[in-house]
């Protein structure tokens, strides 16, 4: 992720860019250790590292390691199955097949909405400014953006936006998921909350390169503090993925990679969700 923020920030992009430009090892699977089928767009990633990844649509996975501390952990985890976890000391033994075991996630109680509730809006629905937010196209695939929403009582989530510079460089597709992140003590962890996927096109944008997905099912938050994020789930070549913001008009969060940390930037996020809360 490139943001023509300062000079500082610049610097920083830049070393983390050199910091993933390593070698990678061989090509892995993962699957289901019940069905045996691939999991696709499962999450890989170095533990708190900038280095990460998903599976594609069959199921498979390549990752930068080159240089990294032997005690360094490799993390394998998709909402649905047990994560599992190697060191970077163990990958030489890591077998070409995965297998991730299944777990229940309990489903979601189903609420009637009150007649007091209130829609509301949390991120830049707009979409201008002079700061540009550009994903790196050739690591974008488990690059994240999220928005902070802080749910008091109750709230059902509607819509997800976001607007981009529209011209013929634009990416053209990408599919992409929707991740919810419950804080729980100091961190904030994915919570059992299927995620959404969608596929986004270049020639859905309108005139002022908006895109708007709205959620199948409305996804209810109880009370709590949250991310929403827009998850990559592909890399991209010759094209761009460019947004737009303001300084000092909210905070962005995102994540550089698989199983990496939060990120906090000081200008308002460039994606938006329509929800309507209790009040």
């Amino acid at each position: 992720m490139k943001c023509s923020f300062n000079k500082l920030l610049k610097i920083f992009v830049l070393v983390v860019t050199l910091l993933v430009s390593q070698p990678s090892f061989g090509r892995r699977m993962v699957l289901s250790a019940t069905t045996r089928k691939p999991i696709a767009y499962a999450s890989v990633g170095i533990l708190d590292r900038q280095m990460g990844t998903v599976t594609d649509s069959s199921g498979y996975f390549t990752l930068q390691t080159s240089g990294l501390n032997p005690n360094d952990i490799l993390k394998i985890s998709c909402i649905g199955y047990e994560p599992k976890c190697y060191s970077i000391a163990d990958f030489a033994n890591m077998p070409d097949s995965i297998f991730l075991t299944e777990k229940q996630i309990p489903l979601q109680e189903i609420v009637v909405k009150p007649q007091k509730i209130k829609n509301r809006t949390v991120g830049r629905k707009n979409g201008g400014g002079f700061i540009c937010i550009e994903i790196e196209g050739d690591r974008a695939a488990g690059q994240g953006v999220a928005t902070p929403l802080k749910v008091k009582k109750r709230a059902w989530l509607k819509e997800l936006g976001f607007s981009v510079i529209n011209n013929s460089h634009t990416l053209s597709s990408m599919k992409f998921r929707v991740n919810i992140y419950r804080k729980d003590g100091d961190r904030y962890e994915l919570d059992n909350i299927p995620p959404v996927y969608f596929d986004y096109s270049r020639k859905d944008l309108d005139n002022k390169g908006r895109f708007l997905f709205s959620f199948p099912c409305e996804i209810m938050l109880e009370k709590g503090e949250y991310y929403v994020e827009l998850e990559f789930l592909h890399d991209f070549r010759n094209e761009f993925f460019v947004m737009k913001t303001k300084p000092m008009t909210g905070k962005t969060r995102y994540r550089y990679a698989s199983q990496s940390g939060w990120k906090t930037l000081p200008f308002g996020a460039p994606i938006y969700i329509n929800y309507d809360n209790v009040e």
